[in-house]
């Protein structure tokens, strides 16, 4: 990853256009879903904004370093949570943020350790999916994380939840009830080469994909179990999970049958998306997918489990009550699956109607509190 060190006698800092706020955005994990979140607050995020960045990258995960042209600095978090704390408040003097923008719960932590909110530096707080909602952790450790959020919900301006279900529970942590304002999540309209070409061959197997980091919270072998199921019903499936993880985590999923790509380019997961027939997003607990706004804006028909960052899902879009009707379709010709896919990406779009980027910018700008200019 490719930072800026202002500490180089050499180094040339980006001097912008007067700004009307400063974003310092803070992430102790820039890996899946994180960078292309914070690069759509950035490209939705009311005009006049400046925007820094302070991130980690995991170890063995790709980036996409073209997205670092958006901000002003890009400057490394660093692995430890007493170098986090240090290098977030260096960062708030350096940059002057109005804003500090924590992405992630244990950044959200660093950032409210390390500093004050006020009306001078706010923070503002995403969790994307809060560290007490993972199901892979003991109950104590579970009660460890909610106990830390009751105790720091004193020290935050806003909640910028990312779907409906993290701003219920924000709404629920705390005594003081903190602002809590949902910003939908958002991810760039593909270009129409990176749209789904039907292909109703049914001589080829099925392509089934899934996307994400193999770990428990996505469930891989909840995507071995679908694709045992699709492959029981009569259905040949080529599946494909683009991806990384450890490496008996891997290795347990290819003996499984599924392809894993390990980590690959943003652009690659795109078009291999876009080649899908259906996309199977198995996560147990989530902020809000951004593959699944990927899958649907491509036109990749997707089943879910029905987690809470969904809310209110219409049966035939999950797994459990989609995933047979699927497989009827499809061995009843390509009119039926044709028939089928189209109506399940047209329920998806209804779903997801306020997943648009006026919508995110709207509530960027009440998150800022930046005014709207007509």
């Amino acid at each position: 990853m490719r930072y800026d060190d202002p500490t180089d006698p050499s180094h040339t800092p980006h001097v912008p256009p007067a700004a009307t706020a400063t974003v310092l955005h803070v992430t102790d994990c820039y890996a899946g879903g994180i960078p292309v979140a914070i690069d759509a607050y950035v490209r939705n995020a009311p005009a006049g904004v400046e925007h820094h960045l302070l991130a980690e990258v995991p170890v063995g995960a790709s980036v996409d370093e073209s997205l670092f042209d958006r901000f002003a600095s890009v400057t490394a978090l660093g692995r430890s949570r007493l170098g986090a704390v240090r290098a977030i408040r260096s960062a708030r003097r350096r940059t002057g943020a109005d804003i500090v923008h924590a992405h992630s719960s244990f950044a959200g932590a660093y950032a409210r350790v390390a500093m004050r909110s006020s009306p001078r530096s706010r923070i503002v707080y995403t969790p994307h999916c809060y560290a007490f909602e993972r199901a892979d952790l003991p109950r104590w450790s579970r009660r460890a994380f909610r106990a830390v959020e009751w105790l720091l919900s004193f020290n935050v301006e806003t909640i910028a939840a990312c779907s409906e279900g993290e701003a219920a529970t924000a709404e629920r942590r705390g005594p003081l009830r903190p602002r809590v304002v949902h910003v939908p999540n958002v991810v760039a309209v593909p270009p129409p080469s990176a749209r789904r070409n039907d292909d109703p061959d049914l001589r080829r197997p099925l392509r089934v994909t899934s996307l994400g980091r193999i770990a428990p919270q996505k469930d891989p072998m909840r995507f071995a179990e679908a694709v045992a199921s699709i492959r029981s019903g009569g259905v040949e499936v080529a599946p494909v999970w683009m991806g990384g993880g450890r490496v008996d985590d891997v290795t347990r999923l290819e003996t499984a049958g599924v392809e894993v790509t390990g980590w690959i380019p943003h652009a690659e997961v795109g078009s291999r998306l876009a080649r899908s027939d259906v996309y199977l997003h198995t996560a147990a607990w989530e902020g809000f997918p951004l593959a699944v706004l990927e899958a649907v804006q491509a036109g990749v028909p997707t089943l879910v489990r029905p987690i809470a960052a969904f809310g209110a899902l219409p049966d035939v879009l999950t797994l459990d009550g989609g995933l047979e009707v699927m497989v009827a379709q499809r061995l009843a010709g390509p009119e039926a699956f044709a028939t089928w896919a189209e109506r399940n990406v047209s329920r998806w779009s209804e779903h997801l109607k306020d997943h648009t980027p006026a919508r995110q910018r709207a509530a960027l700008a009440e998150a800022y509190r930046i005014p709207q200019v007509a």
